[in-house]
């Protein structure tokens, strides 16, 4: 079984590069740098859940930026949840095909 802590494989040095390069305590905090657990993909709501995921799809920094393989995953949990079939969530489904059609 996969932990639902984990981040989707991304490893530690990941984002210990990205603070390196982007830092922590800027004024600006990167959008991106959050990189949700599969719990959170699996139990936070829509609306909390949408601009972390779009985040990390479309503005993380270079150290962070997503696979297929991650994305797919992330699609998959999405696909499992019990309102899979709500606006809200489908909008972040699709939102995970648009990204793998890129």
């Amino acid at each position: 079984m996969t932990d639902p802590d984990d981040r989707f494989g991304m490893p530690d040095s990941a984002f210990k590069a990205a603070r390196k390069s982007h830092g922590v305590n800027s004024p600006v905090f990167r959008a991106g740098m959050y990189v949700p657990t599969r719990q959170e993909v699996a139990t936070l709501s829509a609306a909390k859940l949408l601009p972390i995921v779009v985040d990390w799809m479309w503005e993380s920094p270079s150290e962070l930026i997503p696979n297929n393989d991650q994305i797919s995953q992330l699609r998959a949990i999405l696909l499992a949840r019990t309102d899979a079939g709500e606006p809200e969530v489908r909008e972040l489904i699709v939102a995970c095909e648009d990204y793998l059609k890129v």
